[in-house]
């Protein structure tokens, strides 16, 4: 049975303001004065292995760093609030004010941007030397931040399309009809998200 505070637990106000700290935690540092000088244009022509060596030192520190502040507010979201959205009051709507869906959309984008600009660097890293160039940590920290954006980008998807089937059956019927199983799904969205397993750390 939901209780009270779980039922508080979830609102439009709570989703974006766990999504805004999501994007606030996941950004990138300031670029350091190493990387300023030794980012992927320069790469294939830097000449200073030490140089180097400190600039991917400092960018496989800044994918662990990333991953740490996020994974916990990760778990959060994970064990408190999509918990709480799927024992929400079938009678009630959960986004009256429609400010979580637009949250959870803009916070999808960013961190499928955010994927987009891990699979640059991985790219321009492979593509001018790879493991044997600059050692496997940094790719392995790559690919668990990338892991960790991957989670929460279907995450965030799951919960969206919870809240619009949750309210949209709440809401008025327009009167309208669907001639057919082909014309009702192309009135949703392309396709509808599918969540495995939970993230682990």
């Amino acid at each position: 049975m939901v209780t009270q505070q779980q039922t508080a637990e979830f609102s439009g106000e709570t989703v974006r303001n766990v999504a805004g700290t999501l994007i606030w935690l996941a950004r990138p540092p300031e670029q350091s004065e190493a990387l300023s000088r030794n980012w992927l244009v320069h790469l294939p022509r830097n000449q200073n292995r030490g140089e180097l060596q400190s600039a991917i030192k400092i960018l496989t520190e800044n994918f662990r760093n990333r991953h740490d502040a996020v994974v916990d507010v990760c778990t959060a979201f994970q064990e408190r609030l999509q918990k709480a959205a799927e024992d929400f009051p079938p009678s009630r709507e959960m986004d009256p004010d429609d400010i979580a869906v637009p949250e959870l959309e803009k916070s999808e984008e960013y961190f499928r941007k955010e994927r987009k600009d891990l699979r640059d660097v991985r790219e321009a890293l492979q593509r001018t030397g790879g493991a044997e160039a600059y050692g496997a940590e940094v790719f392995a920290a790559l690919e668990r931040l990338d892991k960790l954006f991957e989670y929460l980008v279907a995450s965030l998807q799951e919960l969206r399309w919870a809240i619009m089937i949750h309210d949209g059956a709440l809401a008025p019927s327009t009167g309208g009809t669907c001639a057919s199983g082909s014309e009702f799904m192309a009135s949703m969205e392309n396709h509808a998200p599918t969540m495995g397993a939970n993230y682990q750390v």
